[in-house]
């Protein structure tokens, strides 16, 4: 996306550029006074190209808000009260995520019960055998490693006996490439 000369930009513009980890945009706490709100060590003001936005975003959770100093921090306590970031981060044991709230929709093409079902089982049971957090499949590593896997798994579908094992690289060969 191409940032335009506009000083200000709307939080749909705002939203592309922290996705796309644009080098226009740039996040500042602002500088402590004995007034500023406790609130700021949880987030930061955004500016496009150096100009200041009428935005903040939350350090822990990402989202932005619609910030400016003349409504005050009124947003940043809401917030602060609700980021479910915070809420892991502080009380794991509790609000814990269900395995489908990892899961992307995909509002292109319905996957099967039966199949989102199978894949929800063995991820579980991968998590849990390996001693992984449920976290790892959101993961850009993990994603591109299961799309290259499927993948291949369609190019190799004429191939009757697919042996997993042998897409997957021997740990002393990932050490030499690294």
């Amino acid at each position: 996306m191409s940032v335009t000369n506009k000083s200000q930009l709307n939080k749909k513009d705002i939203e592309v550029l922290v996705q796309q980890n644009d080098p226009s945009i740039s996040y500042t706490k602002p500088k402590e006074t004995s007034t500023i709100s406790k609130y700021w060590s949880e987030f930061s003001q955004i500016y496009v190209n150096n100009l200041k936005q009428d935005f903040i975003i939350c350090d822990k959770c990402k989202s932005i808000l619609i910030y400016k100093s003349s409504t005050g921090s009124g947003c940043m306590q809401v917030h602060s009260r609700s980021c479910q970031s915070k809420k892991e981060n502080f009380n794991p044991g509790s609000h814990q995520p269900k395995i489908n709230h990892y899961y992307k929709s995909n509002g292109e093409k319905k996957i099967p019960k039966k199949i989102k079902n199978a894949i929800t089982s063995c991820y579980v049971e991968f998590v849990v055998q390996d001693g992984r957090a449920f976290r790892l499949g959101q993961g850009e590593g993990f994603i591109s490693l299961a799309k290259q896997l499927f993948n291949a798994g369609r190019i190799m579908s004429s191939s009757s006996n697919i042996v997993i094992e042998e897409l997957l690289p021997d740990p002393t060969t990932v050490s030499n490439i690294c």
